[in-house]
């Protein structure tokens, strides 16, 4: 979703038996690679923090926590944060 110069990724989901295998990261790369070339300048999103593969992810690819949403997710036993990530992205015009 982009609102103006910011786009909002609201969901990467990789079945179990295919994680660990790049599919994540292509998606992600191409993700932002659309945004840019759509007049994106920035991109958020949100993840739990009991997902390391994914937190894993996200910084590799630069995204860094700006913040964090205190009992935003359903759990198990309760409720669990949501941290906020961004990221600026080249221009691609």
């Amino acid at each position: 979703m982009q609102v103006l110069d910011e786009a909002h990724l609201l969901n990467i989901g990789i079945a179990s038996q295919h994680q660990g295998r790049g599919f994540g990261a292509r998606l992600l790369r191409q993700a932002m690679t659309n945004a840019a070339q759509n007049g994106a300048h920035w991109m958020f999103l949100e993840v739990r923090p009991g997902n390391a593969r994914a937190v894993a992810l996200y910084r590799h690819f630069g995204f860094h926590e700006i913040g964090r949403r205190k009992d935003y997710y359903p759990a198990r036993q309760g409720r669990e944060d949501a941290l906020v990530f961004q990221k600026e992205l080249p221009a691609c015009r």
